[in-house]
């Protein structure tokens, strides 16, 4: 605890540099690099106490503490699994019919006309998208290489059902709310759509393609199941 603040800390292996995540249910959580001492959890803590304060302030005469519904179209947090991003989000009211998104160290700043829910929902998966074009590609580059596929180009789009497909001349099309999914599970879709590429089916010899790269794809199916509760409503708000 600093100076009446308390926070937990959490070590992950994806973060490339220390950051603070202030939750809806007022939660502060300190997210370090692998390898950090613990110790400059408190610093980090002290160094931003008046951001996590103005933060806390927000979300308290915003919300309940612990109550914050998928369905909300004027969502408070965005948490990007894939990405291992958590973005408080910040709206500012404007005379100003536009609506402008843009990612700021405090978190996602919304600014315009921020009371439309259909102007917000659009903007949002407008941004969405954007992120995923930015993250998405070079995690399937990474993975074809790694496993040995070739495809010819890779499409994001945000669809409402399908998570992935791929053509019979080799063109994957990935959907942005992967980024809402944990990174195993990204994985999984990534590399269920490159075995596509030798078996345009779902035979037993695509599953055995699967199998190859993923030993554990049964478990990750189970799960993909029940994934579309991660999926906040703003993103489904489409048409």
């Amino acid at each position: 605890m600093v100076e009446h603040i308390d926070y937990t800390i959490r070590v992950s292996r994806r973060a490339r540099r220390a950051r603070i995540v202030v939750r809806p249910n007022l939660s502060v959580e300190v997210v370090l690099p692998h390898g950090m001492p613990n110790y400059h959890a408190a610093n980090f803590v002290r160094e931003k106490k008046v951001w996590i304060e103005r933060s806390l302030r927000r979300f308290g005469e915003h919300a309940e503490p612990g109550k914050e519904s998928r369905d909300d179209p004027f969502p408070r947090q965005l948490s990007l699994d894939a990405m291992d991003l958590n973005l408080p989000v910040i709206y500012l009211k404007t005379e100003s019919g536009r609506l402008h998104v843009a990612e700021t160290e405090e978190g996602l700043r919304l600014k315009g006309c921020v009371d439309d829910a259909e102007r917000v929902s659009a903007a949002l998966q407008r941004w969405l998208k954007k992120k995923a074009k930015e993250n998405l590609p070079p995690m399937l580059e990474g993975l074809s290489k790694a496993c040995g596929y070739r495809y010819r180009k890779v499409t994001i789009r945000l669809q409402k059902c399908r998570w992935g497909s791929c053509s019979r001349v080799g063109d994957i099309s990935l959907n942005a709310k992967l980024l809402f999914l944990p990174p195993h599970l990204v994985r999984y879709v990534m590399l269920h759509e490159l075995a596509h590429l030798k078996h345009l089916n779902h035979s037993s010899q695509f599953w055995a393609e699967v199998a190859c790269s993923d030993p554990n794809y049964r478990s990750h199916v189970s799960e993909m199941r029940s994934v579309h509760r991660l999926i906040p409503g703003w993103v489904e708000s489409q048409g």
